[in-house]
This record gives C-alpha cells, sequence and structure tokens, in this order.
C-alpha cells in the first residue's frame, strides 16, 4: 500500500486550536466532508502501520469519546479485517460517542473488532496505540487515565499516539502529569507547535505527518504560529563572503567572562566566535586566566580586566559584546556587567550575565538573551509556569525588548515579528560547555551583518547538528569543544 504518511516535516507550525477552527474549511475546499477525512486518517493510520509495525500481530487501541477515537475505531477495522489480533478498550462510556466518532464505533462494531470492558487481563501486545484525546486537549487528566497510562508504561509494548499523546497540549506544550509516553506519533493535516518543543517531544516520540490530502488547502485559510526550518533554508542565510573579503569586514567580537579562577566557559566562547567565522575575537577576562584562555589559542586577543575603565577601552574597539561565560558573580563581575549592558551596539547575554540581568532588569533592544528553563524562571520569577514555553519566550522578550533562544529540545527563537522552532539537536548535549559556544556562534554571526533573530535562529541550529553529527561516535562523552570541527564544515 501506497504510504499516506511522511517522516519529512514541513517548515510551518500551527496551534492546534487553528487545526480545529479550519480543518472542516480545507476539507470542503477539497471536496471532502469531515467523514471522508475521517477515513482518510484511518487509511492513514493503517498504511503507517503496515510499513512501519510489519511484525506486531497483537495490538491494544485505547479510545476515547471525540474525533480520535473515531480515528482509532476506523484503524482497528482496517487491522482487523487484514488478520490481526486487535482489541480496543474505550476508557470512556461509548454512550457518549456522537456524529462521525459514532459511525467508526458502529463500522468497528460490523467489522467484528474485539471491544473490552476495561484493561485487557493475561494478555500481552505489540503495540498499544493511544487514541483518547486530541487536538482539543488542555488541564490534568483523570486518576483513571493516569492510571491507565501507567499500566502501558509497565507493559514492552511499542506506544504509539494518534495526532497528539493524550495529556499533552498541543498549544502551549505543557504535559500534563501522567501524560501518555509515545515512542512515535502519526499527527494529521499540520503540525501542532507544542508537540515540537520542551517535555512534549518526549511524549512524541518519533513524530511523522499524514496531510490527509487537505494540507495545500489549509495553509491557504491559516497563517503558521511557527517557522521550523529545515537545513537548506538555514543555510541559505549563512554569511556569504567576497573573494576580496578580510578579516576588519567579518566583524570584532569582545567576550567579557571568566570569572577568577572560571576560564574554561569563556574559551569555549571565544574559540566557538572564531570557528563560526567572525574576522577578531577579543576576550575581556580576570588577569590570573589570561595565560590559561590563551594557551593553545593564540588566534585570540585575550586582555586581563581589572575595572570599569579596562573594559572600556575595549570596547570601544568592538561590534559585537558577549557577556556571560564563566563571569561568576563577584563585585569584579557585577562591575563589568553594569559596564557591558551600557554598550551601544549588539550583545548577546549569557549563564551568569542572565543571573546578573534577572536582578537588574533593563530593556535591550539590541540584544539576544539565552536562557535554559532555571535562567528563565530566574528573569521571570518563579510564578511562571516554565512548561508553557511559547507563553515564557513572549514574556522574556516583553519584559527585557530581547530577541529570546529558549533552550532545551525544540529549542525556542522568538521575538516580536517571529517564533521559530529548532528541529536539530541530541541528548547528547547535556554536556557543560555547550551553551557558552552557542553564545559564541551567535556573536560571530551577528558581528557578520546576520540580523539578531536570523543569527540567533543559525547558530542555534547549525550547534544542534553539530551535536548530532558528533553524538555519532557516542552519545555519552561529548564535548562541547567536539562541535567546533563540525561547525566550521557546516557553515563552509
Amino acid at each position: 500500500m501506497e504510504a499516506k504518511y511522511t517522516a519529512n516535516l514541513p517548515q510551518y507550525a500551527y496551534l492546534a486550536q487553528q487545526v480545529q477552527a479550519y480543518e472542516a474549511q480545507a476539507a470542503q475546499k477539497m471536496g471532502l466532508s469531515l467523514w471522508q477525512l475521517m477515513q482518510r486518517a484511518g487509511e492513514a493510520l493503517f498504511s503507517w502501520f503496515d510499513a512501519e509495525f510489519v511484525d506486531a500481530e497483537r495490538i491494544l487501541i485505547l479510545a476515547g469519546k471525540g474525533n480520535n477515537a473515531g480515528d482509532a475505531y476506523l484503524l482497528a477495522a482496517h487491522l482487523q479485517q487484514t488478520g490481526r489480533q486487535v482489541v480496543v478498550y474505550s476508557v470512556f462510556p461509548t454512550s457518549l460517542l456522537q456524529g462521525d466518532a459514532l459511525k467508526a464505533y458502529q463500522h468497528a462494531k460490523l467489522c467484528e473488532v474485539e471491544f473490552s470492558a476495561g484493561w485487557p487481563q493475561q494478555q500481552t501486545f505489540d503495540v498499544i496505540v493511544d487514541g483518547i484525546f486530541g487536538t482539543g486537549f488542555k488541564g490534568d487528566l483523570s486518576a483513571p487515565l493516569v492510571s491507565i497510562f501507567a499500566q502501558c508504561e509497565k507493559s514492552t509494548a511499542i506506544k504509539v499516539s494518534i495526532d497528539v499523546p493524550s495529556g499533552v497540549n498541543a498549544n502551549s506544550s505543557v504535559v500534563a502529569i501522567g501524560a501518555f509516553r509515545a515512542d512515535v506519533t502519526l499527527t494529521f493535516i499540520a503540525l501542532k507547535q507544542g508537540l515540537l518543543t520542551g517535555k512534549a517531544t518526549a511524549h512524541c516520540g518519533r513524530l511523522y505527518l499524514a496531510e490527509l490530502g487537505v494540507a495545500e488547502a489549509f495553509a491557504t485559510l491559516v497563517k503558521p504560529s511557527a517557522t521550523y526550518l529545515n537545513q537548506g533554508e538555514h543555510l541559505a542565510n549563512s554569511p556569504a563572503r567576497a573573494i576580496d573579503t578580510y578579516k576588519n569586514q567579518c566583524g570584532h567580537v569582545l567576550l567579557i567572562g571568566g570569572g577568577k579562577g572560571m576560564a574554561g566557559a569563556i574559551r569555549l566562547a571565544a574559540e566557538a566566535c572564531l570557528r563560526t567565522g567572525a574576522g577578531l575575537v577579543s576576550v575581556a577576562t580576570h588577569p590570573d586566566n589570561v595565560a590559561m584562555v590563551l594557551q593553545g589559542r593564540y588566534e585570540l586577543m585575550v586582555h586581563g580586566v581589572e575595572n570599569k575603565a579596562d573594559l572600556l577601552a575595549l570596547m570601544d574597539k568592538a561590534d559585537v559584546l558577549v557577556i556571560g561565560p564563566g563571569l561568576g558573580q563577584s563585585s569584579w563581575a557585577k562591575e563589568l556587567f553594569d559596564t557591558a549592558i551600557e554598550f551601544n551596539d549588539e550583545m548577546v547575554i549569557d549563564a551568569d550575565g542572565l543571573n546578573l540581568l534577572a536582578k537588574r532588569p533593563k530593556k535591550l533592544p539590541r540584544c539576544v538573551i539565552t536562557p535554559h528553563e532555571g535562567e528563565a524562571r530566574r528573569l521571570l520569577g518563579e510564578h511562571c509556569n516554565m512548561s508553557a514555553r511559547f507563553e515564557v519566550a513572549k514574556l522574556l522578550h516583553e519584559e527585557y525588548m530581547v530577541s529570546v533562544v529558549l533552550k532545551g529540545p525544540g529549542s525556542l527563537i522568538y521575538d516580536a515579528n517571529c517564533t521559530a522552532i529548532n528541529r536539530s539537536g541530541t541528548p547528547a548535549m547535556a554536556s557543560a560547555g555547550m551553551g557558552d559556544v552557542l553564545s559564541g556562534m551567535i556573536a560571530a554571526l551577528i558581528a557578520q551583518g546576520l540580523a539578531l533573530n536570523t543569527a540567533a535562529q543559525l547558530a542555534v541550529y547549525i550547534h544542534g547538528l553539530a551535536a548530532q553529527i558528533a553524538a555519532k561516535d557516542g552519545e555519552k562523552g561529548l564535548l562541547a569543544s567536539d562541535l567546533f570541527v563540525y561547525i566550521r564544515r557546516l557553515l563552509g
């Protein structure tokens, strides 16, 4: 059977509520009813099973009470008709079914699908399918559902979600306690932004898309909520060099950091800046660190700075600043930070620079900040729900007037004009110094003429892709400095 789905995901994402609101109009534009659209979803699911789960014979399908359940019932009917052993557990009374979901249930009954009144006892399954909630889920899961999903966790079966893993908010990316954790998810019509970032990515597993023949019509009706650019689109923004380019045209970056005894972070950031193509890279660090930062990387111009006056002399020569890697929070660090944030050109703030900014809030419209979840919490206050990543990025922008890189799986790059979701990266990046490398990369691209948000998007993508390539030699033990050779290679 010809595949009706793809792992080659498109470059735009939408709010789940946009899909809910416009799927009927998109279907109508293509001459389809919602029942026919549901039938296409069932066919796509079956095609997916037929190709991806060839050896799966015993399948448990968990069904809810809405259209997600309708998709599940149609899948069950297809599987039953081809001889697979299928059991459907409807977790809500089937008397609650209405419309197309009810029609799908009746069809499954006619196909003699086996239904269970509860969790099937003394049976093992090759695949467990989650067809309980779809795009409309928000809030918390009931205790019985949490118990059912815990039972799924104990099973060795492959876990599959239809459209959206139950318990995941496909708008906000918030994951409810006890949510279904899928190994694989097949989503429909368009990418939902909430599936692509934060903890939601772990609950989706590998993500596939079935457009059901209406994606083009849908795209004419709705403006995307976020971009999800691929490698080609990102690399098209890479700075080009004319044949007569010289170093002063590639920007001069000054990196400020490395408190006493903390030379490593600023060295990593500075070398990343060089490897990403900055023409000149200077480092302002504690005098005790000069020899250590300079050792083995003599292309860096390393300066020991004691105070504000020393730093101002270096700032006068710079096009872009980075403040924060290894800076610390000593009185020396605070003096340098207070001086640096008065810089009149572009800057990148990371690490201890973010912690100092949280204590000294300031609007910085020519700045990129790169917080992880903990730093974002300090910048916004403990009251903020860090799981609602799109809202967190928006609040950071509004509070500080900066371009935001909210790090994590599916890092978000946000300013007033654009929300971008990054699609590169690997768990191997859970390693010291990775954020320092990223801050140096962003600054280097700004120095070479890219706009703040464009530079941030490109740097985040290349950073993640370089780590993916490097991790082929082993996911554990990847060092931040292992990325340098691949960063250079990818940027050409």
